[in-house]
């Protein structure tokens, strides 16, 4: 089993459709196949997070996106494993 930490912030990289209305430079550069794109390693990173936990243990998942690729179909797939 991992280290055992009590907590993880598992904050992956995202594809940050969540900040365009702050920064406008992001809307010209995003497409659905960033989120796609990404979408593995942001598994990885989570399922990665989730083993250094101790039983017991809270891990929170982070994105700047509002992408249900990048959300929940992560945590889905991680509950899937």
């Amino acid at each position: 089993r991992g280290v055992g930490f009590d907590r993880v912030l598992a904050d992956v990289p995202c594809s940050g459709d969540g900040t365009i209305r702050k920064d406008r430079s992001v809307l010209p550069r995003w497409t659905p196949a960033v989120s796609n794109q990404i979408h593995a390693a942001q598994i990885e990173i989570a399922w990665r997070g989730l083993q250094l936990l101790r039983v017991g243990g809270l891990m929170a998942y982070s994105t700047c996106s509002l992408n249900p690729i990048e959300d929940e179909a992560v945590i889905a797939a991680l509950l899937t494993r």
